[in-house]
Order: C-alpha cells, then structure tokens, then sequence
C-alpha cells in the first residue's frame, strides 16, 4: 500500500514501516539511525524496543554458551535459530577485560561478573552486547564473615525493573546467610532479610520466570546424607519477597527451565548406561485454604545411550550434554516433533554455562566505552 503525502513521493504507511524495521537485526538499526531523525527517535521508544524485542525472543533467539572459567575469554560462542554454531559476534567486553564470566541473561543484557584483580567481592557488569552499552554495577558493602555464592539477574515486567540478587553463605557454606539485590532503575543496593537453615542447600542456577527467581534446593529429612527432599526457593522481584515451594519429585541431575513461560523442572533419570529425560511444569492455582503449586509430567523421552546432564529449554526444545564420548556434545530433544538431534559443539560439557539470548536495543542508562574502568 501507498500514499501520497503533500505531493511528495510515495510512502508506507508508518505501521507498515515500522512491521519491517522491527525485523531487522540491532546492527542494522544502529546505522540506520542516521537516516532521519524520527527514526532514531523511534528506536529509543519503549514501545518500539518491546516490539522488537519480542520478534527477536520468538524468531531469532539464540542459545549462547560459555565455557566454565575465568581465563579464556573466545570460549564464547551461540547456537542460532538455523542450528548453526557460530563464534559470538564482537565480544568486545570479555576481550578486554580477559576475565569476565556471564551469569545472567534477560532481555538481550548479559549480566556479566569481572574476576578483576583476584580479589573478592568481583565487579559486576551489566551489558547489551548488540548495541556495545555497558553499566559498572558499583560495589556492594560486603561481609568479611560471608562468603559469595550466587549471582542471579533477572526482569520484573510488574515495575519494569531488571535486579542483580547475590546470595552469600557462611564460611562452612552450610547455611545461606546474607541477600543483596541491585536495582538497575534505582542504581543502588540493598540487603533482603532471608536465612535457610543448616540442613538447607541450594544446589542450580536460577531462572527467571514473569518475573520470580527460582533456585532448585534440597532439605535433608534423615541422617543419611541421601535423604534429602527436593525445594525450591523463589525471590518475587517487585516485592522482593522470599518463599519455600515444596516439589514432589527430586534428582540430583534436574535443572530448572522456562516451559511456555510457567516454571519447569528437567530431571535426566540414569540407569544401564541409558538417560531418560523427564519435563514436568509447575501450575499456580488457589484452593479454599490458599495458594497451591501443583507439577504437570508433560514429556518423557525413550531411553537414551548415554549419561545426560540436563541444562536448559530453547526454542522448545530441551538442552542437554553429552560428556561420554570423545567429542562432547549437546542433545537436543524436540517436545513438538519428539525427535532427538545430536548436535557436536566443541568443548561443549557440564562444565558449560548454557543461556537463552535475543539480540535487544534494551539501554542500560550506562557507557559505551570500558577505557575508563580498566
């Protein structure tokens, strides 16, 4: 469609216009910003980056890994949505500062922890990587009696707010001892009442979901060590509110992932030299006597060759590697088509951090430039 605006040349629409633009990488929209000043404009608006982001989440997500470790920063690399292993395009904070290591991922911003000087506490950065924008999270007073246990970043679409949470333990890292969470919006810290007891661990990487944080824990029930009764721990970033949810089914090789965007546990079951892969979602309902949590088994795969280490769901598929063979690699089960895919990826182990990434014009409100920090 056409139109003429004061005898000028034909046009489009701005809807039509702005359908296509929301389509294109974040690459192209940056050098597309000095072609009128409406359009760079409107690639700072709310409006228009939601819309985009929501594209990119949906048509061109990618899975990115991360080698475990502090020292070699080309261990970086992502799967796209055409099940290509490609090297992570311009990493250029992870060059610069050789020891960063990725512990979160929202939105199209890495939130990315700096083993500066080998001191403790790190440097916490926040960083879109598409549009080369990096904020220094500034230090958090830190408790010489506690020692850092877990990093966690995450998005509450209720007040539009992305958070760093810190959970600190004792010196005999039996019981969770301090929570300090880190406002993006506000720019500042400040320390969450909430203790675990001792019998108590947590023991996964936590998931955002519609904005709630869940670790995966265990609770030991008896004196053998073995005895122990699956938890999960939730933090509801708008209220900044801890709770305990009870989970009837627990092994040690589960992980907690984001199903259809409700809560899901994947356990990979071993026996015989074979894995089964179990996916069970959590439903929130309401009974007369409260809130109730119940699970749902929505997959269960045939058995499978080989030790799996379950990790995450993309692109609704269910992640897992493979550290039996020579060659490690990730295998990919498909809940739609039930197919299995083998996929090689070098390096590609438990020792791996695995996140769902989208390309976002999301701003930090920081620099562009890390010169001054280094």
């Amino acid at each position: 469609m056409k139109k003429e605006v004061d005898g000028d040349a034909p046009v489009l629409p701005e809807k039509i216009i702005r359908n296509i633009l929301k389509r294109l990488p974040v690459k192209s929209l940056v050098r597309f910003q000095c072609v009128c000043r409406h359009w760079r404009n409107l690639f700072k608006t709310a409006s228009f980056i939601a819309d985009h982001l929501h594209h990119s989440n949906h048509q061109n997500p990618y899975l990115l890994f991360q080698r475990d470790g502090w020292d070699d920063p080309s261990n970086l690399y992502w799967l796209d949505s055409e099940m290509q292993v490609r090297d992570f395009q311009n990493p250029l904070l992870l060059d610069y500062l050789k020891r960063g290591k990725i512990v979160g991922s929202s939105n199209g911003l890495l939130c990315v922890e700096i083993n500066k000087h080998d001191v403790s506490p790190h440097f916490l950065l926040v960083w879109n990587p598409a549009i080369r924008e990096v904020r220094l999270v500034p230090e958090t007073n830190f408790h010489e009696d506690y020692y850092l246990y877990s990093v966690a970043f995450g998005f509450s679409p209720i007040i539009n707010d992305y958070k760093i949470v810190i959970l600190y333990v004792n010196e005999y890292y039996t019981e969770l001892s301090a929570v300090k969470v880190y406002s993006l919006s506000s720019g500042s810290w400040k320390e969450v009442k909430f203790r675990l007891n001792h019998s108590t661990c947590l023991h996964s990487h936590c998931v955002t979901v519609n904005g709630v944080m869940f670790w995966l824990g265990s609770k030991r029930v008896g004196e053998d060590p073995d005895d122990n009764e699956g938890l999960i721990v939730s933090l509801d970033l708008a209220t900044e509110a801890f709770r305990v949810i009870p989970i009837p089914e627990h092994d040690f090789f589960s992980t907690l992932a984001v199903y259809e965007e409700k809560l899901a546990m994947v356990s990979g079951i071993r026996s015989t030299g074979h894995s089964v892969i179990h996916l069970w979602v959590m439903e929130q309902g309401v009974v007369a006597s409260g809130e109730r949590w119940n699970w749902t088994k929505k997959y269960t795969s045939s058995p499978y060759p080989c030790k799996l280490y379950p990790r995450t769901i993309w692109r609704n598929v269910i992640v897992c590697t493979d550290d039996m063979e020579d060659e490690s690699t990730a295998v990919l089960f498909n809940l739609t088509t039930k197919r299995i895919k083998k996929l090689a990826i070098s390096k590609c182990d438990d020792g791996h951090d695995i996140f769902n990434y989208a390309e976002s014009l999301v701003p930090v409100g920081g620099m562009k430039s890390f010169a001054n920090f280094l």
